[in-house]
């Protein structure tokens, strides 16, 4: 028999083929012109001159109001949907989709019977018709589609009478990078069609499988309404890093960079950070030792601008104690006023440890003191069949 969270993603692909004639209609042509302008955008380098500083305002005012439309009309529509038939929870980073899936299918393959095949087959045309017939992730629904098509493949895969594989040509390409960093540019120099990128384990000591590799995939709109922003001193760098940080661990799967437990530490932090910075204009320089023990990074601009970054462990035993002390010694040191902490925890006993230890030490309130989600999302494959 079908069941009520098959039912569910079957009325969300109705829903999806439903809207398929207006999206068609109305919206491709917007992913269109924003294709078109965006590329104009990424040609411009605002920061080296006044000439594609006003081009690139005039662009981003073109830019802004059709995204809009989009986010309005097709990215919150979908969502909505999915959150009212409980596919989506409403976490950022997405993963709920792909454990609802995944988990419907596992269990509806020992529960199915004969009379829900040709239904099964049925809404597999409609869900591939509507991929093909749009051939968009309408630049807003990047992460969400390559999700549901991967997932919706092991559930229609399952009913098929031939090798023929349908969703092929809906897979997101795999790139070979030798680093985060080259991962990062090469989707910022090309952001088309969503991609995933295979980068080694992470070079950092005692790493345990140095021939292993992490899959990445980055979110397209993640990336494009993220365009470069100026900032006008060296503290607003340093905050608007760490929150590019943040958004590359939490929403783009950054955080399987910490997969193995070798390397949840602070050398492999780092090494993430590094990847989301070369592109400042800012001298971000790490381990930064004037006599009185080592930063992470400083941001800075010559000796009266400069800003210490700190990345800390919820799970380190010294947390508090640095907490307290250490970020004062090393403002002295470098003389300046200013530090931003990244603070990841990788289970929800760090988080609250981390939030605990804030809260005693009254710096709970502080917004240049940013907690990160590092912790792994289940595997959809992992969920086990409670029935």
């Amino acid at each position: 028999m079908i069941t009520t969270e098959i039912q569910n993603i079957f009325e969300f692909i109705s829903f999806l083929d439903s809207n398929k004639k207006n999206y068609i209609g109305k919206y491709l042509p917007i992913c269109e012109e924003l294709e078109k302008l965006i590329g104009q955008r990424n040609q411009l380098k605002p920061h080296d001159n006044y000439r594609d500083k006003q081009q690139y305002d005039v662009l981003q005012k073109e830019i802004s109001p059709k995204f809009e439309i989009l986010l309005s009309k097709v990215y919150h529509p979908v969502m909505d949907k999915l959150a009212e038939l409980d596919i989506w929870s409403g976490d950022r980073a997405l993963a709920s989709i792909s454990n609802y899936v995944s988990s419907a299918a596992i269990n509806f393959k020992s529960t199915f019977e004969s009379v829900d095949v040709p239904i099964i087959i049925a809404y597999k045309n409609k869900y591939l018709n509507f991929r093909k017939e749009t051939n968009s992730n309408f630049l807003t629904l990047e992460l969400v589609f390559s999700l549901l098509d991967r997932d919706l493949k092991e559930l229609f895969d399952y009913f098929k009478d031939s090798d023929e594989d349908e969703f092929n040509a809906l897979m997101a390409e795999l790139i070979q990078c030798n680093s985060l960093e080259e991962a990062m540019r090469l989707h910022q120099e090309n952001p088309s069609q969503n991609k995933r990128f295979s980068i080694p384990s992470l070079n950092v000591p005692n790493a345990a499988n140095e021939n292993s590799e992490q899959i990445i995939e980055i979110d397209r709109y993640d990336m494009l309404t993220h365009p470069v922003k100026k900032t006008k001193s060296s503290f607003e760098e340093a905050i608007y890093r760490i929150k590019l940080l943040k958004r590359f661990i939490e929403n783009n799967n950054g955080n399987r960079a910490f997969k193995s437990p070798e390397n949840q530490n602070e050398s492999a932090f780092q090494l993430v950070f590094k990847s989301i910075c070369s592109d400042s204009i800012w001298d971000i320089n790490s381990e930064v030792n004037n006599g009185r023990g080592p930063v992470d990074f400083t941001v800075s601009k010559g000796a009266n601008d400069k800003t210490v970054i700190e990345l800390k462990l919820a799970k380190s035993s010294k947390l508090k104690q640095n907490l307290q002390y250490q970020v004062d010694i090393y403002k002295k040191a470098n003389r300046t006023d200013q530090s931003v902490i990244a603070i990841l925890h990788f289970n929800k006993a760090e988080h609250n440890r981390a939030v605990k230890i804030l809260k005693e030490l009254k710096l709970d309130k502080l917004k240049n003191i940013i907690l990160i989600d590092g912790e792994e999302k289940p595997s959809a494959s992992n969920v086990k069949n409670t029935d």
